[in-house]
């Protein structure tokens, strides 16, 4: 019975049945740890792990330098389109069990061309393949968001940017920017991203994560940055946070994922609640879901638990996910009003009053 629930269970119901939509996920990063198991077996990989405590332990962080590497082990097991494809689907199925209806997905395959020889368009196939069984199955949405990565070689990183320009038609919806941040930064990639911007398609690079203030100003001025990977450290600089707040440029936030990789020692220092209340745009990822031991949904509860965001504040940050999405505009008014007529129903079973 709903009135034998105390109120913060209430809250928690609300947060596991709300819909949902999502901006910084990782497609690699996203693996469930028995495929990961199940791939590595397949072809012949030799993980640090043999079962899923050995995973658990395989995914302790030291630091991003130890992050990136686990993350090219999983890119080891990626063999062949087809796992692309499944681990695809199985980001989808995932996706439904938390009620997330849409999902702007960072996709990487400049390393998989890299490693194992595919071709981008092959690689794209296998994705678009298993976003389709999900959307058969579940009605969630999936479009990517290609991202260089700072650490391949320049005629990779150029590939992937001319590829996903000529993709657009193919859920290609942005350019983004991952890997070593701090050794390469946001000025040695202003062509590719000039030459995204001038063909129409978004730039939203990560920066302002293991890199400070100033990596944020130069996506923003250099890359013309629309959306803003992370930019926690924004918080070290008063003058990017106004700037920030008053160009309502939004910060895709992973709070599990900072803490995980040390940008932020402890839960007391993430500056989640502090950019909030200073007015800048931001929106509660998962980043790489697994590897963190985390979800939307678990994203979500930590940001009442940790930072005291009470439920109107959760529909907020969840309707800014919608309104800086890169679906077009009648499809963003569509799924917002969805979203606020089914707020209003769970705020109604679950017996929370927001007056």
């Amino acid at each position: 019975m709903i009135e034998a629930l105390s109120p913060r269970e209430r809250i928690d119901g609300f947060i596991r049945e709300m819909p949902k939509a999502e901006l910084h996920v990782h497609l690699e990063g996203a693996v469930l740890p028995e495929t990961l198991l199940s791939l590595a077996k397949k072809h012949g990989v030799d993980l640090p792990a043999r079962d899923l405590d050995g995973i658990r332990e395989f995914y302790t962080f030291i630091d991003f330098d130890h992050f990136v590497r686990v993350y090219m082990k999983i890119n080891d097991c990626l063999v062949t389109p087809e796992d692309v494809g499944l681990i695809t689907e199985e980001l989808g199925n995932e996706a439904a069990r938390q009620n997330i209806r849409y999902l702007e997905v960072t996709i990487s395959p400049g390393t998989l061309v890299y490693i194992h020889g595919m071709s981008f368009d092959e690689i794209l196939e296998q994705i678009n393949a298993g976003a389709e069984r999900a959307r058969t199955k579940h009605g969630v949405r999936m479009q990517w968001v290609l991202d260089i990565i700072r650490d391949m070689p320049p005629h990779i990183r150029e590939a992937g940017a001319k590829f996903a320009i000529d993709a657009m038609d193919r859920g290609i919806v942005a350019l983004g920017l991952g890997g070593t941040e701090s050794r390469f930064p946001p000025e040695e990639f202003t062509d590719l991203f000039r030459m995204a911007r001038n063909a129409g398609l978004p730039g939203t690079p990560h920066a302002g994560e293991t890199a400070g203030p100033e990596s944020i100003w130069n996506a923003l001025q250099l890359l013309d940055a629309v959306r803003i990977g992370h930019g926690v450290r924004a918080i070290e600089d008063p003058w990017l946070v106004e700037h920030l707040a008053e160009s309502q440029i939004p910060l895709e936030i992973s709070p599990t994922s900072n803490i995980c990789i040390g940008v932020f020692d402890s839960w007391e220092e993430h500056p989640f609640r502090t950019l909030y209340d200073a007015g800048i745009t931001v929106t509660v990822n998962s980043d790489d879901p697994p590897m963190f031991n985390t979800s939307l949904t678990q994203e979500y509860r930590e940001l009442v638990d940790r930072f005291g965001f009470t439920v109107p504040e959760l529909e907020e940050i969840t309707l800014d996910a919608v309104t800086h999405s890169f679906l077009p505009e009648s499809e963003k008014r569509a799924m917002a009003a969805e979203f606020r007529s089914e707020f209003a129903e769970l705020r109604a079973k679950f017996g929370i009053d927001v007056d």
